[in-house]
């Protein structure tokens, strides 16, 4: 499970482990906005993982592991309700500043319980050598215990209620995570996996407050445009737990096992390299089937969508704890897959554009092309897929997102007088699109950005 991550980490400097994973979460939480769901949400856990897997040169630990228990990690958080929490800070009434009362502290706690298990899910990769599966199975069995057992004493009685009138899981998420780490903590003798998540849940209680009043100031301050606020809450509250990640991983580095301290182990082999591309396609197939499933039918009746992301988590977490080559289709396969479907479904249910037999080919091609590239990097040294791994996935998610953004039934079959009244196609376009046009263009900003800050890190490190 340890693959080697070859460099002297004492060259890599700290404001790279700032700097990279908050742009990396700046970007991921945004394209996760547009996409929404549990999926959704490993995008920016999944780029976290290997921002900081490419900057702990010298250290040896497993990166698949990494990138599939960190995007796992947040998907739990995205099961939350949070925008009638959010909504509060809006008001205008003669209650606002009891309305406010409730907002921030209700904000903080659950930008703290999402970004908490994300936390957890990269230490307890960093220290897998230190505890077994068996060790794993309980932990979450604990976790799914605790869950029920929070929710059952504070969130269905509504003792501490943060929202108008949905369901709210928060205590079951604070019950569960303590829990987990608790046992984990103890079983495998190490507080790194603990402390990420303090790190994290730092990050997210404090920025997620903050991203929803800069875009509450900034609605109320600039009227007109069109452009979307709420997305600088998504991204703003992504940097500040990208950021936390970063700040805890600098400082807790030394603890992790260096070069010299843990047996190299080889890559896995390249056989059946067929059965694992397919074996990977047809694992995101069944997950996101299993989550869709989850969320329209079986537990609606006791708490309608907030359930799916408490089982089909922990199974994946153990899965990909399990197999390495597993961790990372879920980490990279399952999460593209995820994205492109709702790319498809948005084509054909909420614009009836193409042809469904045709759109649900493609996805099936791209999903099977990714999967190919993703079976490969299990053959491969971590060290020397890191950078790779980390460039194809946020191209490959970025992609998904501008045509989600910009081919719609408005942009490709205008109405004649609307293109008329507009002053021409490309006025007409742009008013369409509207503050789709500023998301898009800050989403292809940053993967330049990031691509250029990835090469020139990598530069440095290999001069040292």
């Amino acid at each position: 499970m340890l693959h080697e991550i070859p460099m002297n980490d004492s060259k890599t400097k700290w404001w790279w482990f700032v700097l990279l994973p908050a742009l990396a979460m700046w970007l991921g939480w945004g394209v996760r906005g547009l996409f929404g769901h549990a999926n959704g949400a490993m995008f920016p856990g999944a780029m976290v993982a290997l921002a900081l897997g490419f900057l702990l040169k010298g250290k040896r630990f497993s990166l698949p592991l990494a990138v599939a228990l960190t995007a796992v990690g947040f998907g739990f958080g995205a099961d939350e309700t949070t925008l009638q929490t959010a909504g509060y800070l809006g008001g205008g009434n003669v209650d606002h500043l009891v309305k406010l009362g409730v907002a921030y502290p209700g904000l903080a706690l659950k930008g703290a319980l999402w970004a908490m298990y994300g936390g957890a899910g990269l230490g307890l990769a960093f220290t897998a050598h230190l505890h077994r599966l068996r060790n794993l199975v309980i932990g979450v069995l604990l976790l799914i215990a605790s869950f029920y057992l929070g929710w059952w004493l504070i969130n269905k009685p509504k003792l501490i209620y943060f929202s108008y009138d949905r369901r709210e899981i928060w205590a079951g998420l604070l019950f569960g995570g303590i829990a987990f780490l608790a046992w984990m903590t103890v079983q495998g003798g190490t507080r790194i996996p603990l402390k990420l998540a303090g790190w994290a849940a730092l990050g997210g209680g404090i920025g997620y407050p903050i991203a929803v009043t800069l875009s509450v100031v900034g609605r109320h301050a600039v009227h007109g445009g069109g452009y979307d606020w709420w997305k600088l809450t998504e991204t703003t509250f992504g940097a500040f737990m990208g950021a936390a990640l970063g700040i805890g991983t600098y400082l807790l580095k030394d603890q992790l096992p260096s070069l010299d301290e843990t047996p190299e182990s080889k890559p896995a082999a390249a056989s059946h390299s067929w059965a694992m591309v397919l074996g990977g396609a047809l694992g995101a197939l069944v997950a996101n089937s299993l989550y869709a499933g989850f969320a329209v039918g079986g537990t609606s009746r006791a708490f309608h969508n907030h359930l799916q992301w408490i089982f089909l988590g922990p199974i994946l977490w153990c899965v990909a704890y399990y197999s390495q080559k597993a961790a990372w289709h879920i980490g990279v396969t399952m999460t593209f897959f995820a994205t492109a479907t709702d790319l498809i479904l948005f084509w054909r249910h909420d614009e009836a554009m193409g042809s469904a037999p045709a759109l649900w080919a493609l996805l099936g091609l791209a999903t099977l092309v990714v999967s190919w590239k993703v079976a490969g990097w299990s053959t491969q040294p971590d060290g020397a897929v890191a950078r790779q791994a980390f460039l194809f996935l946020m191209w490959a998610m970025v992609v998904p997102s501008w045509l989600l953004l910009f081919v719609n039934k408005a942009a490709l079959h205008p109405p004649a007088h609307a293109v008329a009244e507009a002053g021409g196609r490309w006025p007409y376009l742009l008013h369409a699109w509207g503050g789709g046009t500023l998301v898009g263009e800050s989403f292809a900003v940053a993967a330049v950005v990031l691509t250029l800050l990835v090469y020139v890190i990598s530069h440095r490190q290999d001069a040292s």
